[in-house]
């Protein structure tokens, strides 16, 4: 998986030490770069379209709750 790759994920959001996290249902997770908040859904299941900026990294073009 490229820099610059697209990627749709789902999994639950959490808050860990002052970052957004995307835990993956099969224990993998993305730290999320978000440019608007996104406080009402940590804690909640979600999917995130975004592109992978780093390691772990994606850069959220869109998120939402999931199923």
């Amino acid at each position: 998986m490229p820099i610059g790759s697209e990627h749709i994920e789902e999994g639950l959001l959490l808050r860990e030490r002052g970052e957004l996290i995307l835990r993956r249902d099969d224990g993998d997770g993305w730290r999320l770069r978000l440019d608007e908040p996104a406080e009402a859904l940590p804690g909640s299941r979600v999917r995130v379209h975004g592109v992978r900026s780093g390691f772990d990294l994606l850069d959220v073009v869109r998120i939402g709750r999931g199923d």
